[in-house]
């Protein structure tokens, strides 16, 4: 009779250790998917997850493509009043004609007809495909890269709202976690280019 009860007492604690191996990680935070943490409203359509983050600190700075400065200089001004106010840095925007020579250590807002930008994001997992479509985006996050590229202004903006949602503070100012993420509207929006007093008023809603 005793040798039973003990065969199913081991057999109950064997189980609770394994219960508690299993959960110990999550509870402590020890190796737990970062993917938890990441909400982002809307949900994109395609999201990869990476290990590290970028560190944006007070050198890095914001490039937008000569030829679409006027355009894309509204998104590039929303993402430094972000920073601005999440870390009281103040990012440079600057302009540049080849997108692949600033790509490392700089957040770059990039077209997506720019041939290198693409080659580049293939190369990580991103296609810009038809679905992308001219107000979709790609967006990817390595320790030494950040990178949002559009077919449009419009797509562009709409990659900053999503990249805003994925500063985190750090001890050098903010982190964007190691993602992939390719979205594009559901319907296709007929509306013309967001101006820059809605883009100011999206940029002070309170985050959720």
């Amino acid at each position: 009779m005793w040798s039973a009860i003990r065969m199913h007492m081991k057999k109950r604690l064997s189980g609770i250790l394994a219960c508690a191996m299993m959960c110990t990680p999550a509870l402590l935070g020890l190796d737990a998917p970062r993917g938890k943490d990441i909400r982002l409203e809307p949900a994109p359509k395609e999201v990869q997850l990476g290990s590290g983050a970028f560190q944006v600190g007070p050198h890095t700075k914001i490039f937008v493509q000569l030829g679409h400065q006027a355009e894309d200089r509204i998104a590039a001004e929303t993402l430094a009043e972000e920073v601005l106010d999440q870390s009281g840095l103040r990012l440079n925007i600057a302009g540049m004609k080849a997108a692949a020579k600033a790509e490392g250590g700089a957040i770059v807002l990039a077209r997506l007809q720019d041939e290198r930008v693409r080659s580049f994001l293939a190369r990580n997992g991103l296609k810009a495909d038809a679905e992308v479509g001219e107000d979709g985006y790609l967006l990817f996050s390595d320790k030494s890269h950040l990178i949002v590229a559009a077919n449009s202004g419009q797509g562009l903006f709409y990659g900053v709202q999503t990249l805003r949602q994925l500063l985190r503070p750090s001890d050098k100012g903010l982190m964007c976690p190691a993602i992939g993420i390719r979205d594009w509207p559901s319907l296709q929006e007929t509306t013309p280019m967001i101006s820059r007093e809605l883009a100011q008023s999206e940029m002070r809603k309170p985050r959720e």
